[in-house]
């Protein structure tokens, strides 16, 4: 039996064959997957993974497409898209499948009248990836209102509180133990006891996000995490190798980061381009294309921005991907 046809079978009619990734990641490129199935239920994905498992087959797991580069080349193995999109809200508690939009179910709470997922609103991603990347904007992050995660690892369902998924910046234990399927989340909100001046800082929110970043071009949101220095001295040979004026700020985040945008922009790689992908003129560290750019021409600015910041900061500054290569 051909081996499309024993997943159909085991799994579902709908797997699908060669199915072109481009169609399914907000940056509109890559390659297609060898097999492809959308998950609408617990039961649908549980059967999937062992099936894929039991047939020798690699397994790649995503919900939104965002924050991810799939290779010109495209994905070997079963590519499983979390679909399922059910949610509700329990007085102060918002359960929500992997496969729901972030920012769609942060628009849900505030209509509901909870504040605390309000930062969200117009993020790209799902439920499940915003989880797993430990996903932030506008000064809050998952961490801050995740109660719990229910997930499946080793065909078994498991729910993991807050501390056990070892959230940090933009990072968890989804990251650093790829065994885990994120099946859905509990956040625990804040009643909202001003809804007009909430509202009023969601549409400051978006403005801000209309203006400062490149909406307008298919992008996967930010390249690279914020740059951590290992002490002042860091921070000050930052100074020096950027030449900066000495009345000029260098941005430190709450979590004691500098935007790795602003690195970008002051070493003056605005427009820096490779092949048909080039470096944003709004925001320094959204990449974007022209319809026309191959996963390879990413990768090679990519590669290009983090050498010249290096070469620049004499080693002192190393960019670190948050998107996530597939493929490659």
């Amino acid at each position: 039996m051909p081996l499309i046809d024993e997943l159909r079978s085991k799994i579902a009619a709908t797997v699908r064959e060669n199915e072109p990734m481009a169609a399914h990641t907000t940056y509109r490129i890559g390659g297609p997957a060898e097999y492809y199935f959308e998950s609408t239920c617990a039961e649908d994905t549980v059967r999937a993974v062992q099936t894929a498992k039991g047939l020798g087959l690699p397994i790649f797991v995503f919900g939104g497409g965002s924050n991810m580069l799939v290779a010109d080349s495209g994905v070997k193995g079963l590519v499983l898209r979390l679909a399922a999109r059910n949610y509700r809200v329990d007085g102060t508690a918002v359960i929500a499948d992997s496969g729901i939009p972030i920012g769609f179910l942060g628009m849900r709470s505030v209509e509901a009248g909870l504040e605390g997922l309000d930062w969200a609103i117009g993020l790209p991603g799902t439920v499940g990836g915003a989880v797993r990347g430990n996903a932030g904007m506008f000064g809050g992050e998952v961490k801050d209102v995740l109660e719990s995660a229910r997930v499946l690892k080793d065909g078994v369902e498991q729910v993991l509180t807050n501390d056990q998924c070892a959230f940090s910046y933009r990072n968890s234990v989804f990251k650093t133990d790829g065994g885990y399927i994120i099946l859905s989340a509990t956040f625990r909100l804040r009643p909202n006891a001003d809804s007009a001046a909430l509202k009023e800082k969601i549409r400051h929110n978006l403005t801000v996000k209309r203006d400062k970043q490149p909406i307008e071009y298919a992008c996967a949101g930010c390249v690279f995490t914020n740059w951590k220095p290992e002490s002042p001295e860091d921070v000050e040979s930052l100074r020096r190798t950027l030449d900066l004026n000495k009345d000029e700020e260098i941005p430190l985040t709450a979590a004691g980061t500098v935007p790795a945008g602003w690195i970008i922009d002051r070493a003056q790689l605005k427009g820096l381009k490779v092949g048909h992908a080039w470096v944003s003129d709004k925001h320094a560290n959204f990449f974007v294309h022209d319809g026309e750019a191959r996963a390879d021409d990413m990768v090679a600015l990519m590669a290009t921005v983090k050498t010249k910041i290096r070469n620049m900061t004499k080693g002192v500054v190393s960019l670190v991907e948050e998107i996530e290569y597939v493929g490659f």
